[in-house]
């Protein structure tokens, strides 16, 4: 009913009124923009003014909503900064859901397009006319996609008095027939959750609801947000991780129906707060992670050879050896923290254990480590003076020992160092040090206790004997699974980048000259992420094992156009095959100048007749 006293109220004024009403109108071959001001004139006091803005697309064509969902750009209208107007409201058409093959699910506008937008007008005196600049970006597609702009000029004359367009409200009753209704709804979130409370009416609208945030989405072929009914007109939205709208603003589409929602408490969307901790709080935690540091698997071995060499030396208290090995821990630690400072400043955000991206500081902790395994299997190939020097040395008599004895703790990561560590690099310097002065305490603990009271280990310790070989042994098995992964990833970081997978070259004009001349055979995509269809072939046909297969039986090589951004470049290619769209796909066979051009929708026995050509 409420669609047939519109059509009806829109004839009466589309008859009763002239036509010869002020309109501003622009076009390309697929899409037209008509606007049309509330007043043919205003005067230097009007103090507000509307401007529905018609878009036309031609049949069998589309362009894309605020969300376009797994394919394609967001339409936008947008007008240039002016002093003398501000935009106090907005409002354009709701979308239409449109599926393709089960696999890409899009909002689309198709033959019609309207926004309405109010502005607040200030600083008319002294004009002539009030000028508008708009700007229509948009991408329109078919079988093919095109990204255009349309630049509109409109001014609008200042006069005595003020004359009503008589075009403005026929057309108001028709694009407000196509804007979503209101819907106040009551709204809770709870992680992912968003709970509408819908009236009686509306559940009686929908059969099968959908709520549609205004945002887009980052990830192509992601899950829609899922909805479902519950009991007592409830209506339960599930999003992906991370995908909750900002605002909790969006469309929720029924049927042939659409209701704007506009939460009356936007308060929710801020995720649960659990009580903030203080940095007293992080400090602890950074001492008790530096402490359970000492029992992971690289240096836990270490430490017990610590305990070893007393065990065997009956050594003293050394309260000078402690505070030189606390020292150096804290140097080091210092050291690490002073670089991740440095760098966070000139935006590399780097994290504990950076070192280790470097393949020479994984062959020096390979060496070392390896020479500690070594050690406890009694193989070092050295003679026994130069053992014994090593053995003192690794019972933590100098600064230099506790200096590397974090570099021997960076392939670890114990418990509590993430949290603590990751709030660090948000707070001031002086708490961003101190976490990495009281980790370093942590750390330093149970040997800086084992250097000044080594008689109280040595009570729980029994008389040297055979079973200190056995220990010895016992701990060079993690120091042998710190070497084999050290060995991996510096393997891995050394090692050619092979990819057993097609590869992909980036579109460049002489790349395809060359490759041509040669006699190579070259397939070519000019594609976009916000193509539709280039989407599906992506997804159906070029990632297939069977475009595959071809693609390194025949010697293919790959070339990608990528027109997601704008670039003049792969326009100019596009123009040079008589194309101003994608998706294109150009394939040159083997000792051939003319290239094939293949259908715009692919299949996979499509590109296996393309490709029987090649020998």
């Amino acid at each position: 009913m409420r669609y047939l006293i519109y059509n009806i109220l829109c004839f009466l004024f589309a008859f009763v009124f002239n036509a010869d009403a002020s309109t501003f109108t622009s076009k390309t071959n697929h899409v037209g923009i008509t606007v049309i001001p509330e007043y043919e004139t205003i005067t230097e006091n009007t103090k507000n003014i509307s401007l529905i803005a018609e878009i036309n697309i031609k049949p069998d064509w589309h362009i894309y909503w605020d969300n376009p969902g797994d394919s394609g750009d967001p339409t936008t209208l947008t007008f240039y900064d002016s002093p003398h107007y501000t935009i106090t409201t907005a409002a354009h058409s709701a979308p239409k859901k449109f599926v393709l093959e089960d696999i890409i699910t899009t909002y689309v506008h198709r033959q019609k397009l309207y926004y309405k937008t109010t502005f607040a007008l200030s600083n008319l005196k002294n004009l002539d006319n009030l000028p508008f600049k708009l700007v229509l970006s948009y991408t329109v597609c078919r079988k093919n996609c095109l990204p255009e702009t349309i630049t509109l000029d409109i001014n609008l004359p200042i006069a005595d008095t003020q004359k009503q367009n008589t075009s403005y409200l026929p057309t108001l009753l028709e694009a407000e027939n196509t804007f979503p209704l209101p819907l106040n709804a009551k709204a809770e979130i709870n992680n992912e959750h968003l709970e509408l409370s819908l009236s009686e009416s509306i559940m009686k609208a929908c059969i099968a609801p959908e709520f549609v945030s205004h945002y887009k989405k980052q990830n192509i072929l992601a899950d829609l947000p899922k909805t479902a009914l519950k009991e007592n007109n409830h209506l339960l939205v599930t999003f992906d991780e991370g995908e909750t709208p900002k605002d909790g603003k969006g469309l929720l589409l029924c049927d042939d129906l659409a209701y704007e929602v506009t939460p009356e408490n936007t308060n929710f969307l801020s995720p649960p707060q659990t009580p903030a901790k203080s940095w007293i709080y992080y400090l602890l935690t950074a001492f008790l992670a530096g402490l359970i540091l000492n029992l992971m698997p690289c240096v836990l071995p270490i430490l017990s050879l610590k305990a070893l060499y007393l065990a065997a030396h009956k050594e003293k208290s050394s309260v000078f050896s402690a505070l030189m090995y606390l020292t150096g821990v804290i140097s080091s630690f210092l050291l690490l923290s002073g670089v991740l400072y440095y760098l966070k400043t000139i935006g590399m955000e780097l994290g504990w254990g950076f070192q280790l991206q470097s393949p020479a500081f994984n062959i020096f902790l390979f060496i070392l480590f390896f020479i500690i395994f070594l050690s406890l299997l009694d193989k070092l190939p050295v003679p026994a003076l130069w053992t014994d020097k090593l053995n003192r040395l690794s019972s933590g008599r100098s600064f230099l020992t506790g200096f590397f004895a974090v570099l021997i703790a960076c392939p670890c990561t114990g418990p509590f160092m993430g949290g603590a560590l990751g709030y660090a690099i948000t707070q001031a310097p002086f708490i961003y040090f101190g976490i990495f002065i009281m980790l370093a305490l942590g750390y330093a603990l149970p040997y800086v206790l084992i250097e000044t009271f080594p008689s109280m280990l040595l009570k729980y310790i029994p008389k040297p004997g055979h079973w200190m070989i056995t220990l010895k042994r016992i701990l060079s098995l993690p120091i042998a699974l710190t070497c084999l992964w050290l060995g991996w990833v510096t393997y891995n970081q050394l090692k050619p980048n092979i990819s057993t997978d097609i590869i992909w070259e980036e579109y460049n004009e002489p790349t395809v000259a060359e490759a041509v001349n040669n006699d190579a055979p070259v397939f070519i995509d000019f594609t976009a992420k916000w193509c539709l269809i280039c989407l599906l072939n992506d997804k159906t046909v070029l990632s297939s094992d069977t475009f595959k297969n071809l693609v390194k039986a025949k010697h293919i090589r790959l070339v990608k156009a990528d027109w997601t951004n704008r670039d003049d470049n792969i326009k100019k290619a596009l123009e040079n095959y008589n194309r101003n769209s994608v998706p294109l796909y150009v394939y040159y066979p083997p000792h051939a100048k003319q290239p094939q051009i293949l259908p715009q929708i692919l299949t996979e026995k499509i590109i296996a007749d393309t490709f029987k050509s090649n020998p």
